[in-house]
Order: structure tokens, then sequence, then C-alpha cells
């Protein structure tokens, strides 16, 4: 595969402590660093689903004092990270711990940028703030969105009723396979293919390197070998730990690269019709691969090969962008049992009638060839149409 001769700088901005129990890890970490309180940013399923309690024990066990916010939702909303911003400030913590999915990591990050940076949040979309934060640790609960080794904090802004993206890396990451143990079945294969959905994106996207080329293809394999085993056996602990290390190594793959055509579609589905954002742009994907193909097969080939899809050598971009579709709805559908987007109440008609805003997402800049709005209602028409049930 023959890259643009450009200069790379490959890194990782956050350290990462993975496997089995590291959660016990992370109290001592603090201890030595000497950080004394910590302000927990989290949900209630997190808290009803007992996770929380083994976060406190770790750093009782260690010393170190917290307090709690557990009222993040889906796609957090700017007024709560408001809130718990003040909330941190007047606690005295010195240090922030998102635990959670996607949203609560999200919400960590720009709770930590208003910390040392003044308000609004919305002059930090799409940059980093100037003061650097106090430390904000991530300790996801779900294997998808790999937002503890991004810089993006997707936000939903209750002035324009859009998804906004403050930019802020954490400092340091703890990927526990066993905090997945007890999802429910849709919500692991909603954030598999959330994963997978980053993993092909940022291969086939308008820039790429062979640094997340590796990282994301390797994801690829890795969640078509273990989100399987995950949905038939959902305490294996060596398939939910493999999910884990997969999204999180996808998450520093795109996280250099970004996503394009299917998170525009995805995000814009979530604001519209407040579908989350994991199953958003697992919907979205079948038809994004067909487009990317003819824009750039040869790296649609590379999402076939770790999908362990073969084809003829001679195969055309039509062709490979069809055969990749159909196995990753193939894969989604039948495999994972994924529901379709008919079961949410979502019509053609109303999935056709997102595209003025999908083309102002953050996401469309970087699309893979430019489409026209005609273009694009036709590929959203094959969105919808792609379940093959």
């Amino acid at each position: 595969m023959a890259y643009p001769k450009e200069v790379y700088i490959y890194g990782q901005k956050c350290p990462v402590f993975s496997g089995p129990g590291i959660i016990m890890e992370l109290g001592l970490q603090a201890r030595a660093r000497n950080l004394q309180k910590a302000f927990i940013v989290t949900d209630g399923g997190v808290v009803k689903a007992g996770i929380l309690t083994k976060l406190e024990r770790s750093l009782k066990r260690a010393g170190v004092d917290y307090i709690v916010f557990d009222e993040i939702n889906v796609d957090p909303l700017d007024t709560i990270v408001f809130k718990a911003a003040e909330l941190c400030k007047q606690s005295g913590a010195d240090f922030i711990i998102g635990l959670g999915g996607g949203s609560s990591l999200d919400a960590a990050k720009s709770i930590g940028i208003l910390q040392t940076n003044p308000m609004p949040l919305s002059q930090y979309y799409g940059v980093f703030a100037p003061n650097p934060t106090i430390p904000i640790w991530e300790v996801p609960t779900t294997s998808g969105t790999g937002s503890e080794c991004t810089s993006y904090s997707v936000i939903s802004d209750t002035t324009t009723n859009t998804k906004k993206v403050p930019l802020q890396n954490a400092d340091l990451a703890f990927c526990d396979g066993e905090l997945t143990i007890g999802l429910p079945p849709q919500l692991t294969a909603a954030t598999a293919m959330d994963a997978f959905s980053h993993a092909a994106e940022c291969i086939t996207g308008l820039i790429q390197n062979p640094h997340t080329d590796a990282l994301c293809s390797y994801g690829i394999r890795q969640i078509m070998t273990w989100a399987p085993v995950c949905m038939k056996e959902p305490e294996n602990i060596e398939a939910r730990q493999n999910m884990m290390d997969a999204a999180n190594l996808i998450g520093i793959g795109f996280g250099e690269m970004g996503c394009h055509l299917g998170h525009a579609i995805g995000q814009c589905m979530g604001a519209a019709f407040h579908t989350t954002h994991g199953i958003s742009c697992a919907w979205a994907l079948p038809a994004t691969m067909e487009y990317a193909a003819i824009a750039n097969p040869d790296k649609v080939k590379i999402v076939a090969d770790f999908m362990g899809l073969t084809y003829d050598p001679d195969i055309t971009a039509e062709g490979i962008g069809k055969l990749v579709s159909d196995g990753i709805s193939d894969f989604m559908y039948n495999t994972l049992g994924l529901q379709p987007m008919s079961e949410y109440g979502i019509t053609r008609e109303a999935l056709i009638g997102i595209a003025d805003i999908v083309m102002e997402d953050n996401c469309w800049p970087v699309i893979p060839s430019p489409l026209t709005k005609a273009e694009l209602e036709e590929l959203l028409g094959k969105v919808y149409d792609s379940y093959k049930g």
C-alpha cells in the first residue's frame, strides 16, 4: 500500500493500563501521584450495575477521597456538563475520573476543560482549550467508543440542538474487560459495531497513515473474532478483554485520523431521532463502505481482508464496495443480532430529510469524495434499505 510522501507524527497521548481487574490498580496509581480527591463522572446505569462500587473500593483501599456525579445522560447535554463542572470546582477535587460508556468519558473531558478554562464551552468546539486541565482519568465500561484515547468529546448543544465536539485528551486510562460483563446483548452488539465503524471509516478516509491502518485493521479482525463470542458467552473474560483492547486500539487509531461519512450520518441521526451513537453509526456503515470504495477501493480491500472476506484480484471498485457492505450487514444483523432501523420507528423519508444537517456535520469536510445533496439523499435511502433480514 502506497502512502503520500509526508512526515507522520505518531503519538499516543493517553497511557493505558489494560487487563481484567485492572480497575483495582487505579487507587494505587492515584496515591503514587499524590492525588487526593477524585470527581467521578458516571451515570445511573453504571451505579445500578455495581461497577461504581469496584472503583470506590479501589480508591478507599488507597486512601483517596472522592465525590460522585451520576447524572450523565446519553450524548450528554451541555447543561449537565456545566452543572457538573461547577460542582467539581466546589468539591476541591484534584482529578477527574470518567466511568462509563462514551457519554461519561466524553463528559469527563469537557468537565475537565472547564476547571481551568473560562466558559462558554462552545469556544472549544473543534479546538483545544489554552489552559492545561487537572488530570483526567478514564475507565470505559463498554467496548466501543475508544473515547479514553481520543481527543473527541461529543456534547449535545442545547442552543443549536446539534452535537458538538470540544477537544481534550485524557491523561490515563484503565481498560478492564471485566467491567463489560453484564452488558445487555443489544448494547454489546451496538458498541462492537461502533468500534468497527471507527476502524472502517478511519482506514478508508481522506487522510491515512500506516500507524492507523495497522491499529484499525487489527481491531477489525479482533471484533470479527471476539464479538460473536461475547454474544454467545457473555461472561467469557477472554472475549470481553479482547473486545475492550480492540476498541481501545481502534480509538488510538481513529483519534489520529478521524472518521468520515458514516459518522456524519450517525451523529445527525442521533440528534434527529435520539438513537444511540453506536447503533446509528452501524446502520450507516454498509452504504458508507460502498461509497468509499468508489474513491478508495484499495483501502476498502483492507477492510475486506481483515473481515476474512475473499474476492477476485480483479474485482471492481463497485464489487469490493458491495462485498464489504453485504459482509458488514450480515455480521451486524445476522451474527450479532443488531436491531434494524425500522424497529425504531424511523421512516425512509425522515432519514432522507436529514441531508442538510449531515452536510453541516464536523465529519463532512473529510469525506473521501464530494457528494451533492441529491447524491447524499440517494445514499441515505441506501442506508435505510441496507437491512438484510
